[in-house]
């Protein structure tokens, strides 16, 4: 047995220990052929991430999408370490506990419209920087944080449901990440939070809750998101 495959093993004992995995899902093996087929130099560390998704399905990892991406990404014409690159925005993203939705349904996108596999994995690296700026943003400026279950709340602070938290995050990326694309200036403060208010004020209520709505735009200013931007371009 390979050092690749026993870890492999061990990884889907794992999981099959845990009895959280239907019949008709994808599974570990299922990631570990793809990925050798792309192939990556790191299996072992995105095989980590994917498992660690895995586990927390029923937060809403969306490992068919996820599974898919990187099947599209095998066949795909580019080289190996620009399918890499992609592969491993994705993994840093859940090591980092951002939602993955968002960047998975931009990178399908890309995709579909031939964008360069170079150029698309410059672009999901942006927003992936803005879902984490914006997530820091929010816990440490403002106490808007996604609920950990067992883990206290400090006072003052405001833990959201991961659902919701990880929805409401995708969606202020998004705004930000599609303002940068069509190429907005970092510095247009006021047309930056009239994008993102105009985004979320639209799903409020569908998408989006309402009253998670209101609590971000009725703390976060035009000069907050700069700050995100910006640092997401360094």
């Amino acid at each position: 047995m390979t050092r690749r495959n026993g870890f492999v093993l061990a990884l889907s004992l794992a999981w099959v220990v845990c009895g959280t995995m239907s019949a008709a899902a994808v599974t570990l093996d299922d990631f570990a052929r793809v990925l050798d087929s792309i192939p990556v130099t790191n299996e072992a560390r995105v095989l980590a991430a994917i498992d660690l998704g895995l586990q927390s399905s029923c937060c809403g990892f969306p490992a068919n999408e996820a599974y898919h991406l990187f099947e599209r990404l095998a066949t795909a014409s580019g080289s190996s370490a620009d399918k890499e690159a992609i592969v491993l925005v994705v993994t840093q993203a859940i090591e980092k506990s951002l939602p993955i939705d968002s960047l998975l349904s931009k990178a399908s996108e890309g995709l579909a419209r031939g964008v360069s596999l170079a150029s698309l994995g410059q672009l999901l690296s942006v927003r992936l920087q803005v879902l984490e700026a914006c997530r820091d943003l929010c816990f440490f400026r403002y106490g808007i944080l996604r609920a950990t279950p067992g883990s206290p709340v400090a006072a003052g602070a405001t833990a959201l449901p991961a659902t919701r938290f990880d929805a409401l995050l995708s969606e202020v990326g998004d705004a930000l990440g599609d303002y940068l694309e069509s190429g907005g200036s970092p510095f247009e403060s006021q047309k930056i939070y009239d994008d993102v208010q105009a985004r979320l004020t639209l799903l409020a209520g569908s998408v989006l809750s309402a009253e998670d709505v209101e609590l971000l735009l009725s703390r976060i200013g035009p000069a907050d998101l700069t700050q995100v931007v910006l640092a997401a371009l360094r």
